[in-house]
């Protein structure tokens, strides 16, 4: 079964109706915790989904570094989060997209994003 980027997944119908109990059956099967994953939550990210939609890699680039910038000045992003982040996700991506997301990392702790 091939990953799907943020465009394949908006494409795919039921992509955009997940259901609260498949939010918690796909944290159980990575070992995290779902239990207080609300519906107005997995709503928010069907919306980040949406607002993602059709945008390039470097129209995406350019939303990433900017919300890092505001991140990293209020606050509200570290490295340690990033790192964080990349433990949860890896297992769910191929070879290809946990490449392309150590690179883009790499610059993110690098200040270059």
């Amino acid at each position: 079964m091939s990953k799907k980027d943020l465009r394949q997944m908006k494409k795919d119908k039921q992509a955009s109706l997940v259901s609260k109990e498949e939010v918690h059956a796909v944290a159980e099967k990575f070992n995290m915790d779902a239990g207080h994953i609300e519906e107005d939550n997995i709503r928010s990210m069907e919306e980040t989904f949406a607002q993602y939609e059709g945008k390039n890699e470097d129209e995406l680039m350019g939303d990433l570094e900017r919300a890092i910038l505001q991140g990293r000045k209020d606050g509200s992003f570290t490295d340690d989060m990033l790192d964080g982040f990349i433990q949860n996700v890896a297992p769910m991506l191929d070879d290809v997209q946990r490449q392309k997301l150590q690179s883009i990392a790499q610059m993110i702790k690098m200040n270059k994003i």
